[in-house]
């Protein structure tokens, strides 16, 4: 896909959703700095942390702009849809290397059968049962996606609704249990993506009530 041939709305968002995803990895790096004496598997288990939220969240927006036809009109559906599908597979790979680190420090305290089964960690059991159920719910999006053809559209809505808790559940496990939740960066990143996704939310819903209006407008014709 050639960016410069997008409108120059989607570029802007483009620009501005690859920007997202390196603030986030330089907010992980920066704040992982502070800490040089940590072993190298817990940089990662950070960063990787850092940049499946971010691609979560842009996904979750870029999912709403689908649904929002392209805000409205204003951009290209199917390069949005490219965008979001796009994302969606940076959030899954991030995800498991953010898993597979964790698992693989030892003093994390994680073991392999706690990340993929709720509340099975003695290490901060309920933080990390967040994350596992967020995990399991991505893929499970994941996949849906992926295998569209062979999924009942009903049961494919249904399952896409539940990214809007995945997402706030990948949120709550950042902040209960990311040891960068105290940082001013950290705390802007939640309130930013947070803010955003409200402001798709609130989009989606006035598209939703302006069809609603037209079609009222156009049966009592």
């Amino acid at each position: 896909m050639n960016t410069m041939s997008l409108p120059a709305p989607l570029r802007a968002l483009l620009f501005a959703s690859m920007g997202a995803l390196a603030t986030t990895m330089m907010l992980s790096l920066w704040d992982a700095a502070a800490h040089a004496e940590q072993p190298v598997l817990w940089w990662a288990s950070r960063a990787s942390g850092f940049v499946a939220y971010g691609a979560l969240a842009l996904s979750v927006l870029f999912g709403v702009l689908i649904s929002s036809k392209g805000a409205g009109g204003l951009l290209s559906k199917k390069a949005v849809m490219d965008l979001h599908q796009q994302w969606t597979l940076s959030a899954v790979v991030a995800s498991v290397v953010h898993v597979v680190t964790v698992v693989g420090h030892a003093e994390s305290g994680v073991s392999a059968w706690a990340a993929v089964v709720p509340f099975a960690s003695a290490t901060l059991t309920g933080p990390v049962a967040l994350g596992t159920v967020a995990f399991v719910g991505l893929v499970v999006i994941a996949a849906s996606s992926w295998l569209r053809k062979h999924v009942p559209y009903g049961a494919w809505r249904a399952i896409h609704a539940l990214a809007f808790g995945v997402m706030v559940l990948g949120m709550l496990h950042g902040i209960t249990s990311g040891t960068s939740t105290a940082s001013v960066a950290a705390q802007w990143l939640y309130i930013l993506t947070g803010a955003t996704l409200a402001g798709a939310i609130t989009m989606r819903v006035l598209v939703a009530l302006a069809d609603g209006r037209h079609a009222e407008a156009h049966r009592a014709r």
